[in-house]
């Protein structure tokens, strides 16, 4: 890698970017371990430290540095090694913390992620040359601004492409008994197109009728992680689908 995580250099993948074992949810980064059991964390470029804290939802103990507009964040770390603290300036290079075991961590490791207006593959990141240089142009454009401000257009919050609670608050129940020609329909179509998925003969003409209900329930059992009756091809109102389609769970 260009711009390594691990002191040492020396990088083993044990979980990539959005793939889990059948068992397992989608994943917002990617998981390293090292030649040694506890090697020290480096920053992969200079940046500003915008949050030092313990994530609660399982990340543990992290770290977040951010570069032009980008956060890359780093998860898992060991009690009482974090050398930086908010608002201290890095350089690439710089050792940070140590990787640990905290939060839901099945062994020592360090759980890497990018983060602008929502998870996105941190590889780009680590294998390119002033990578926060090339991105930082297209990634503000991506499908995923895209469909956001569409999405806050029609229901009437601020357009600037970025979600959060205001957003997810106004979002609507969308299935085929309920609002399933309500414009969003087309908004959503359009986005699971350009993430690969097959619309079906009917493609984007703004109904959700039978297509779209499988699409959807392929999409919570496979993104979001629902099983049983929760995968129900219906994307309610502020809850666990729309949470995801708007990368804020």
């Amino acid at each position: 890698m260009k711009n390594p995580i691990l002191k040492r250099g020396v990088h083993y993948l044990t979980s990539d970017y959005k793939t889990r074992n059948e068992n397992r949810k989608a994943h917002n980064g990617m998981d390293f371990v090292g030649s040694v059991k506890q090697d020290s964390i480096i920053a992969i470029e200079e940046g500003t430290v915008n949050y030092v804290g313990f994530d609660k939802g399982g990340g543990g103990n992290w770290i977040s540095i951010k570069t032009n507009g980008f956060e890359h964040r780093y998860f898992h770390l060991a009690n009482n090694t974090t050398k930086v603290k908010v608002g201290d300036l890095v350089k690439k290079g710089d050792v940070i913390a140590t990787m640990g075991e905290t939060g839901n961590a099945t062994g020592y490791n360090v759980h890497f992620a990018v983060y602008k207006n929502g998870y996105i593959d941190p590889l780009p990141f680590l294998m390119n040359d002033d990578p926060f240089e090339i991105h930082s142009c297209a990634v503000e454009d991506d499908d995923f601004t895209t469909f956001v401000k569409s999405l806050q257009a029609l229901i009437g919050v601020d357009v600037d492409g970025i979600p959060g609670p205001i957003t997810l608050s106004k979002t609507i129940t969308i299935s085929r008994t309920t609002n399933n020609r309500h414009p969003l329909v087309k908004v959503i179509q359009t986005y699971l197109k350009s993430l690969g998925y097959d619309l079906g003969s009917y493609g984007l003409d703004g109904v959700f009728g039978p297509d779209m209900e499988k699409i959807i329930k392929n999409y919570q059992k496979n993104v979001v992680g629902l099983t049983g009756n929760l995968v129900d091809g219906i994307i309610t109102a502020q809850k666990y689908t729309w949470k995801s389609l708007l990368k804020l769970s």
